[in-house]
């Protein structure tokens, strides 16, 4: 039996088979439904509101006050028959703060991963009979080695040497990968392009680069349309292992063919997707399995091992990737099953690893990763931070979409002041407006060091059957609030990065005041306020100069290695020479972990500048 599903204000319908989910029914309409929980139920940030036919799974835990108007989660109601759904705002994707910035190269010469060189030769005579193929070798300077040609491009290599009058356009691979003809064109030089890729959990960046002379021409992102299928990747990998791992291939792949789309129709110059000639990829060890199609089962169970984390170079026609199909697929290697090879990539954007300080490299998402050292060493682990920080597991937590609150302030009066991205009504809070919603409360004595709400005589403080609440603000028709299971995730979430710099500088013998630099890497870190960050205890309370915001160092990172065989050499001896080191058994983690499950901290004296301003708070009072 078919089932008619049409969306509002969408305006579109769909014709479903009876018993299908919503939230399946508006994928395929096209209708983005925030599902940060992958469909389990468990975040209910897929309110819609339905009329007509359904039912309801037992898990569909709504009030119910909003049951009676109609509410009901998208990714547990079911149609039984005809249905109209209204999507509200605050239940959709919408446009997210994506950072693309990133440092220009710097690099003094290239070497890409295809080069394009205009040859000449000498046509065949009876003296003079080699082959097309090998004078062509010859002309290359491959005389000796094998030169790999597509036999599509080889059944038109004479016509093609012909009508050029024995000059050619060729764009081929050097012989790092072994030398391979990508594309001839009769007569002349050819324009050549590149793409480098961020393959983020949550969001995808692309930047199309002129391989001739290194300039960036265009920068796109979207989310990862993975998203569906949940925020974080042990939700994806649970997706793949219930018969979803084609689905997310198919997802990220339809992600990446869009923004090469886009990229080439923003470009400023006609730019054909043959012309496209080589990719390189630097994301997690999770989002590398899932473009390639690995099953990625394996990094979640003890003792967490990867498929490859030195993927092989593959054609793009092997991944269906928009671009010329002969073009090469490079992958930045990974270290690890949760150290990937965006952190490989944010280690050679950042050139810690050619520098004698010591340094820490953090990058923030919705799992943490550390890189401590510099010339001499490299050691990483990888914490569990979870989502607190991309918008999960907090009830009025959003990710950095428009309207999403950003920067946040309290002051002696308990009035909040804040701004949202695109100054739209607040609808919700991102990671960097909870970090300044934690540090300010803590210093204004709303929260105590565990993160319980306090009475204060404000109304904005408010009791539940769940503990207490604290009213941000009432925007939209809907009321954004923190309560203490709110601030217990996110206190959490901080904690275990701090946990994770303290283990690896310990495992050296080294302390914080050691280090002479800190790295933040990523979108999110981006957009923090250092002082609240180190109010909370998120980073260390240490001379601000020596912190370093490296914007996004995996799309940074990818740029060079399609850029620069040396930077691919360093990309594997980078591989090659980090220690990880795995924090799931290790006592000291845990132990970290206690102690940095307070705000700042459980030892005070390790944030003298925090002590003084509660200090100030209290002489102020």
């Amino acid at each position: 039996m078919k089932c008619s599903v049409r969306f509002k204000p969408d305006d579109c319908s769909v014709s479903m088979d009876k018993g299908t989910p919503i939230i399946e029914a508006a994928n395929v309409a096209g209708v983005d439904i925030n599902s940060s929980c992958g469909g389990k139920g468990t975040c209910k940030k897929c309110k819609v509101i339905v009329e007509g036919s359904t039912e309801i799974s037992t898990k569909s835990q709504l009030e119910h006050n909003l049951l009676d108007k109609g509410y009901r989660l998208a990714c547990q109601t079911y149609v039984t028959g005809d249905v109209v759904v209204f999507v509200p705002e605050e239940a959709r994707l919408r446009t997210h703060q994506i950072l693309a910035s990133h440092r220009p190269h710097g690099l003094e010469s290239l070497s890409p991963l295809t080069m394009s060189a205009q040859l000449r030769m000498e046509p065949p005579d009876l003296m003079d009979n080699l082959g097309d193929l090998e004078r062509l070798a010859r002309a290359i300077g491959s005389e000796h080695d094998e030169v790999h040609i597509p036999i599509e491009v080889l059944r038109e290599l004479p016509n093609k040497l012909r009508e050029g009058g024995w000059k050619v356009g060729v764009i081929s691979t050097g012989q790092e990968i072994g030398r391979s003809i990508i594309s001839l064109t009769p007569g002349k030089a050819v324009c050549n392009y590149g793409a480098a890729l961020d393959v983020g959990t949550t969001t995808v960046v692309l930047s199309l680069v002129d391989l001739s002379n290194g300039k960036t021409l265009v920068t796109a992102s979207d989310y990862n349309k993975q998203t569906k299928a949940g925020d974080d990747v042990i939700s994806r990998i649970s997706y793949a292992e219930e018969g979803g791992l084609e689905t997310l291939k198919d997802l990220i792949i339809q992600t990446v063919n869009h923004l090469l789309f886009e990229a080439r129709a923003s470009a400023g110059k006609l730019i054909g997707q043959y012309d496209i000639t080589a990719l390189s990829v630097a994301g997690n060890t999770t989002m590398m399995h899932l473009f390639l199609g690995l099953d990625p089962k394996h990094i979640r169970y003890d003792p967490y091992v990867a498929v490859t984390n030195l993927p092989p170079i593959v054609k793009a026609r092997d991944l269906n990737i928009g671009i010329n199909p002969e073009a090469p697929v490079y992958f930045v290697p990974g270290r690890a099953s949760f150290v990937g090879g965006d952190i490989t990539a944010d280690i050679v954007a950042s050139g810690l690893h050619n520098k004698e300080e010591l340094a820490l490299l953090i990058d923030v998402g919705t799992n943490g990763e550390v890189v401590l050292g510099g010339s001499e060493f490299l050691v990483a682990c990888s914490t569990s931070a979870g989502p607190a920080f991309e918008g999960g597991e907090v009830a009025s937590g959003m990710r950095a979409m428009s309207g999403a609150i950003e920067r946040l302030s309290i002051n002696n009066r308990l009035e909040v002041k804040y701004s949202t991205i695109g100054e739209k009504p607040a609808l919700g809070i991102c990671g960097s407006g909870l970090i300044d919603l934690v540090a300010q409360m803590f210093l204004r004595r709303l929260i105590d060091k565990k993160g319980r709400i306090q009475e204060s005589g404000s109304k904005r403080v408010r009791r539940t059957d769940e503990g207490r609440t604290f009213l941000l603000t009432s925007s939209a028709g809907k009321e954004i609030v923190i309560s203490d299971s709110d601030l217990a995730n996110i206190i959490r979430t901080k904690a275990a990065m701090f946990a994770g710099c303290s283990v690896l500088l310990k495992s050296l013998d080294k302390s914080f005041l050691d280090l002479d630099r800190v790295y933040i890497a990523g979108g999110f870190g981006n957009h923090i306020d250092v002082e609240n960050a180190i109010t909370i205890g998120l980073l260390p309370d240490i001379a601000r100069d020596r912190f370093q915001f490296i914007g996004n160092a995996a799309l940074a990172g990818a740029v060079l290695t399609l850029l620069s065989e040396e930077k691919r050499k360093e990309a594997r001896r980078i591989y090659e020479d980090m220690t990880y080191l795995e924090l799931t058994t290790s006592q000291t983690f845990f132990d970290e972990f206690s102690s940095a499950s307070f705000l700042p901290h459980t030892d005070i004296s390790k944030f003298p500048t925090v002590r003084g301003k509660l200090a100030s708070e209290i002489g102020r009072k």
